[in-house]
């Protein structure tokens, strides 16, 4: 609109002001679709035309008189003083988006456009036209929000598929939808069915650390209620809920909804808000979308769990038939499987290379089956012939293993376990980090175990021993950076 410097402008506008305008000019104003206003230099709003009651339900007598900044929405109120503070100080402002609220505090999202109204070169006052764009915006923000919806479902739906651990799960679910939404606390709780409790499994801050401790009946608070009921379930005022139950008092809204697998309900997706009206049916079907797709994927998990169970079965009876060759080995597998998991978790490996270490540990030796009994048990050195014999046996063992799908990552470890690390070892003399990392941690959890068991062909040596040989060994046979790891484990115990 530029700025207003005409007098007689200024004038008709002090008309508006006093409600002496001519009845052509009330009646355009009285009409129009657009809200029009005028403050001063200090932000007391001077004039509303009719238009206000049907935005805002105020009466114009209601807004008259009062600072503009009553009626603007709180996340605003920075931007819009700045922009009164440069009218005042004569600087243009391009049309830009407001937001009000209206009597029911419910908020009104306008488009203005504002000028200065000066008198004899002096600024008096702003003077605003605005339009209300609140349903566009709505629409727009459905559709935004539709869009990612289906992206975060198209995205959680491809990665579910793949994630067979359910703490991973639930994670992944948990900081995708605050990723995506905003929502600011969000829990996944799972029914213990032996005390009929619901445990909270994943939580994103704020939780704090100690609510994981927490058991909810199922007649406790609003998720007890829903799994109880296996109903989804919107409070937008918990204050008034007879269904709450005050964890954090400041939440002031929350939705539930129920994680079902078949006909059983296994727990709950939590949101809770920290101001009132925040949720809608959206989130409730958007929630209960991904609560259908994580109870598939959490079903497929637990059947996966089911089959790795049995493979873990079939491993323990491979593991006993290996054993029961050579005596001096008995539970040897074990600890070292014991060993090589410790070292996984202080290197921070990931879960599959720590799922294939746990099976690699129980099945390193397994290629010894091929072996004979007289060359394993043998007191006397070995010959040549007879030690070239012995090296096969990380050949044998991935041979047997490598077509079993689940164990294919163990195979390859087990291969490489007798690879050193500066390139001497054997079947391909691999080096550094061509050796996979599994295979380099059980080199060293075999060795210290071996070193501290007794053999057929000498006694154990002492603790210390060990720790000393694996030392003057680093960088040579082992991987120096995990020596170091397990002498802070072996110390620590």
């Amino acid at each position: 609109m530029g700025q207003i410097k005409d007098e007689k402008m200024a004038e008709f506008i002090k008309f508006i002001k006093k409600g002496k305008i001519e009845e052509h000019y009330q009646l355009i104003f009285k009409n129009m679709s657009a809200l029009i206003y005028i403050h001063d230099t200090r932000g007391i709003i001077t004039y509303v035309n009719d238009y206000v009651e049907k935005i805002s339900h105020y009466k114009t007598n209601e807004i008259i008189g009062k600072h503009f900044k009553k009626f603007i929405a709180p996340e605003i109120i920075k931007t819009v003083m700045k922009q009164f503070f440069m009218h005042i100080k004569g600087i243009e402002i391009k049309p830009h988006e407001l937001i009000v609220l209206d009597k029911d505090k419910r908020r009104v999202y306008l488009q203005t456009n504002e000028s200065t109204i000066r008198r004899n070169g002096e600024i008096i006052g702003v003077m605003g036209i605005a339009t209300d764009i609140t349903e566009y915006k709505k629409t727009a923000e459905h559709l935004s929000k539709t869009v990612e919806e289906l992206i975060l479902l198209n995205y959680i739906g491809r990665e579910l598929t793949f994630i067979t651990d359910i703490d991973h799960l639930f994670l992944k679910i948990l900081i995708h939808l605050r990723k995506t939404f905003g929502y600011e606390r969000i829990s996944i709780l799972i029914l213990d069915e032996k005390t009929n409790e619901l445990v909270i499994r994943a939580a994103e801050k704020p939780f704090p650390k100690s609510a994981r401790k927490i058991r909810l009946k199922l007649d406790k608070g609003i998720t007890g209620y829903v799994a109880k009921t296996g109903k989804p379930y919107l409070s937008n005022d918990v204050s008034k809920d007879p269904h709450y139950f005050v964890f954090d008092k400041k939440t002031k809204s929350e939705v539930a909804v129920p994680l079902i697998v078949g006909q059983k309900i296994i727990g709950v997706i939590n949101v809770e808000g920290y101001k009132q009206n925040v949720f809608d049916e959206d989130d409730i079907r958007l929630l209960t979308l991904i609560a259908n797709q994580a109870a598939v994927a959490i079903e497929n998990s637990r059947l996966y769990k089911s089959l790795e169970d049995s493979y873990f079965d079939t491993i323990k009876t491979l593991v006993l038939a290996m054993e029961a060759k050579d005596p001096y080995t008995r539970g040897h597998a074990e600890r070292v499987r014991r060993y090589a998991l410790m070292i996984a978790k202080k290197l921070k490996l990931s879960n599959i290379e720590i799922r294939e270490l746990n099976y690699a540990g129980h099945l390193h030796d397994i290629g010894k089956i091929g072996i004979s009994d007289f060359l394993l048990t043998k007191a006397e050195p070995l010959t040549i012939s007879e030690y070239e014999t012995i090296k096969q046996h990380p050949k044998i063992g991935h041979n047997m293993l490598r077509d079993v799908k689940v164990l294919y990552g163990a195979s390859g470890i087990i291969k490489s376990e007798h690879e050193r690390y500066n390139g001497t070892g054997y079947p391909n003399g691999l080096k550094y980090k061509e050796i996979p990392i599994g295979a380099r941690v059980i080199a060293v959890a075999d060795a210290f175990d071996a070193m501290t068991t007794d053999r057929p062909y000498r006694s154990a040596l002492t603790k210390k021993d060990a720790i000393n040989r694996l030392k003057e060994n680093a960088g040579t046979q082992f991987d120096p950076k995990i020596v170091k790891a397990f002498l802070k484990i072996i110390k620590a115990k």
